[in-house]
């Protein structure tokens, strides 16, 4: 087993994990001790979209873990089982990105002033700005992990194609995660109403161009970002390349 977890980038992938978790740490209790004017703490709520970002997370050491310990048959339903619910919860992360319109409806613009030269304001936007980074750097670990599973088993065409997917499914979860407030336990315990919700998009013309565009729209931030850093990647293994040859 532990041949098996070197071949996955074990220890390091776990030592990556560990440091997403403290800055999971570090930038949730940032947003929740910002405060209004008025003393309030408008940001609460972010631990708790923050755990949800992190169900995905650690059901990509479950996948692992399975690959490298149970035999063939047993291991292959397991996978995919774990899989699937790897893939419902994996919107929670990139969904991140999309908290950042609590800083426009809850901070108390003044239109008399100059709210961007307020320090204030800024704890308020970089504060959520980390969340979101955060989120994507989280969603890119998470599905480079898989990935790489993917590719084990149907080769590396496959597993972009499956990486493309995943992002476009999770684009489309983000707009009812946000304008319908769907959660992902929705698939089990209220399918009939979620199935109303996603109907309801065909039948309004201009919910739907709002449904296309949006998703679109997160479907490019998700995509550039996913493929800008395996760029940086693939340029560190380049250059690791290089130092070996010397």
């Amino acid at each position: 087993m532990y041949a098996r977890l070197r071949s996955l980038n074990y220890p390091v992938k776990g030592y990556v994990f560990m440091v997403l978790a403290v800055c999971s740490v570090i930038s949730t209790l940032w947003i929740i001790n910002v405060q209004l004017p008025s003393g309030g703490r408008p940001y609460f709520f972010i631990w708790w979209n923050m755990m949800l970002a992190w169900i995905p997370m650690a059901l990509t050491l479950l996948l692992d873990v399975i690959y490298c310990s149970w035999r063939r048959g047993m291991r292959t339903f397991l996978l995919w089982v774990t899989g699937v619910g790897w893939l419902v919860f994996y919107p929670n992360t990139p969904y991140l990105i999309t908290d950042l319109l609590h800083v426009f409806a809850k901070y108390p613009f003044l239109e008399e002033q100059r709210f961007w030269g307020n320090p204030y304001f800024w704890n308020h936007v970089l504060g959520m700005l980390l969340v979101a980074v955060l989120g994507l750097t989280m969603g890119f670990v998470s599905l480079e992990s898989i990935r790489q599973l993917v590719q084990r088993a149907r080769g590396r065409l496959v597993s972009w194609l499956f990486v493309v997917v995943v992002l476009l499914l999770s684009s489309l979860g983000i707009y009812i995660g946000r304008f319908f407030r769907g959660n992902t336990w929705d698939i089990v315990s209220a399918p009939s109403q979620l199935y109303e919700q996603v109907s309801s998009i065909w039948a309004d013309s201009l919910q739907r161009t709002h449904f296309i565009e949006f998703s679109g729209l997160v479907f490019v931030i998700l995509l550039v970002s996913h493929m800008s850093t395996m760029c940086i990647i693939w340029m560190g293994n380049s250059r690791r390349d290089e130092w070996r040859s010397w």
